[in-house]
């Protein structure tokens, strides 16, 4: 009978920890949707993923519209927190985005390998685990989604906004595009002979061209494909669109004639308004990434020398920003093949031969306060650097379509007659694959391939590297000694436990922007005899192995009143830290 009663108990202990297990493990072994990167996904692909890993991890995961793009397409973020550890805006954030330019469609695939990563790896991962634990990710695939649709479904290859734009200012909007008027789907080149032109055949394949040597006959001049609508003389100078949303943010913002594609005002975008009023709204965000795709390297702000604008002086970066945009550009070159880091040109006044201004990253870090970076992924080079100096020249390019890829990236040259240029012939290389079944294109740089896999997580491992570094307050310690008649002494240990200070930046101490840490305690049956209710610990150092030891002790006197039980809650807040508490009974074991 014991022995029954035994093997009963055990059951009931066995059923009730499997029980106990399943409810732990909802958020972790959720069903997650297959996601291939076999092709750039357009919008609708985006936010079918987006809604159904939210609804695959519901305490791990939300999705909110911020706004409205040019066309109407909802601006969506996914917000990646464990929402049973406190609420998001309670912890430090991270801001991840992707394809804020048309055709920089890498950025969108590097935000959802991200996305991919952090959820189907929570409870398998520890670092993973303990970063969506204690902090927040905001993801935002697809910022210019009209622009990303537009290069993904048509021929041609466009910039930015689809917001019509006067590109040649003829006064007219987008009325000289190119045409695909050969009807393969593709834009190419077109050819003309022309002794004068600055084109010759390569004496080393007569598909390419090279240019002729000074004092040389020339033998081709090019054009792109399609004709001159306008007939200016030009071919396809004004296609769909032209303003660029990079160009469109208050930090150094310049007007069209000094910047062409700037807008008519900073944050005249519903793009960049929306997501620059939802960082506005959510200060707890310690850092942004605006993944782009070009030549492989690391932009970041161009901010490393601050202009006035009343007396023209143009003032170094504080030395601290600059030391930490070192040692995460060294991080992101020692994880992604050693590929350099690059100062935007553009600081000081306009104007300046080269500069850019009105960049997300700029405003980023000269006005919201936080590092900003520009990952510029992308090129040929994983898929046919043939000879290893990190550059593909045509040559090369052309190997890799004759031996690799089935002619898919070189098309022959064929004749065709042109109605204002005559015999014409179009050809040459196309950037992007259109996949007949989807009816949509993929960007070359964003070929299927274990190169591009590898890209992806290199930098999903980046992107979660820096996500990491946030500061994060925590009270690491609380005490009490009790006296006699009810005295008792209350004492807690605050630390900021991330790499970054709780201010993250020099520059938003500059700004007055950075808030400093507060720690509060509330009192139930017991009142306050010495000490304050508020106390504010100013700004905490990051806790590094320069700076082990950054423990700050808060200490209360507090007397219990007789009534009830008596208690006090610590809370330490910090904008970028996050918050946390602790409740201690003052009387009693």
């Amino acid at each position: 009978m014991l022995k029954r009663q035994r093997h009963l108990w055990h059951s009931v202990l066995f059923v009730f920890s499997v029980l106990i297990f399943l409810m732990n493990s909802q958020m972790t072994a959720a069903q997650a949707p297959e996601l291939k990167f076999d092709h750039n996904h357009n919008f609708q692909e985006v936010v079918d993923y987006l809604n159904a890993m939210v609804k695959a991890y519901p305490k791990l995961a939300r999705l909110h519209t911020i706004g409205k793009s040019f066309l109407g397409k909802d601006l969506m973020v996914i917000v990646i927190s464990n929402q049973d550890t406190g609420k998001c805006k309670d912890k430090p954030g991270y801001w991840f985005d992707g394809n804020l330019h048309a055709s920089e469609v890498m950025g969108a695939e590097v935000c959802l390998h991200t996305i991919h990563t952090l959820l189907t790896q929570y409870g398998k991962d520890p670092a993973i685990t303990n970063l969506v634990d204690t902090r927040t990710i905001y993801i935002m695939p697809k910022l210019n989604p009209d622009g990303s649709d537009h290069y993904l479904t048509k021929p041609d290859s466009m910039r930015s906004s689809v917001r019509p734009y006067d590109s040649d200012r003829d006064g007219l909007l987008d009325e000289d595009p190119p045409e695909d008027l050969n009807g393969d789907g593709n834009l190419t080149q077109m050819r003309v002979k022309d002794e004068t032109g600055p084109w010759k055949t390569s004496p080393d394949d007569p598909r390419l061209l090279v240019r002729r040597e000074e004092g040389e006959k020339g033998e081709w001049r090019t054009y792109s494909e399609g004709i001159d609508n306008d007939n200016d003389g030009r071919y396809n100078e004004d296609g769909v669109g032209g303003l660029d949303i990079n160009r469109n943010w208050p930090s150094r913002w310049q007007q069209e004639y000094l910047q062409r594609g700037a807008g008519r005002y900073p944050l005249s975008e519903p793009e960049t308004r929306a997501v620059a009023e939802f960082l506005l709204a959510h200060r707890n965000v310690t850092g942004v990434v605006n993944h782009h795709m070009s030549g492989n390297f690391l932009y970041i702000p161009p901010t490393n020398k601050n202009f006035n604008p009343i007396t023209g002086e143009e003032t170094e970066m504080a030395q601290e920003d600059a030391a930490y945009f070192d040692i995460f550009g060294q991080k992101y070159s020692e994880i992604i093949n050693e590929q350099p880091v690059r100062k935007v040109l553009g600081r000081g006044a306009p104007p300046r031969q080269g500069a850019i201004w009105g960049v997300m990253i700029g405003w980023a870090y000269d006005h919201y306060g936080v590092f900003s970076y520009v990952p510029e992924m992308g090129s040929l080079a994983p898929f046919c650097d043939y000879n290893d100096d990190k550059r593909v020249s045509q040559e090369e390019r052309l190997r890799w379509n004759d031996e690799e890829l089935g002619g898919k990236i070189f098309l022959d040259w064929k004749t065709y007659d042109h109605p204002q240029l005559g015999k014409v012939e179009i050809g040459g290389f196309v950037r992007k694959l259109y996949d007949p079944k989807r009816k949509s294109y993929t960007s070359l740089m964003c070929y299927p391939s274990p190169e591009f896999d590898d890209f992806l997580a290199k930098h999903t491992k980046w992107n979660l590297y820096l996500a990491a570094q946030s500061p994060l307050v925590r009270i690491t310690e609380a005490k009490i000694h009790k006296g006699d008649a009810g005295y008792v002494k209350i004492a807690a240990s605050i630390q900021n436990q991330g790499f970054l200070p709780t201010n993250v930046t020099q520059q938003a101490i500059k700004n007055l922007t950075a808030k400093t840490v507060k720690v509060l305690i509330t009192l139930e049956g017991a009142e306050m005899v010495m000490g304050k209710e508020k106390v504010d610990l100013g700004h905490l150092p990051g806790h590094t192995s320069l700076n082990p030891s950054t423990l700050q002790t808060v200490e209360w006197m507090v007397k219990t009143t007789g009534k009830g039980t008596p208690t006090a809650t610590i809370k330490v807040v910090s904008e970028k830290g996050g918050s946390h508490s602790k409740k201690l009974k003052l009387m009693g074991k």
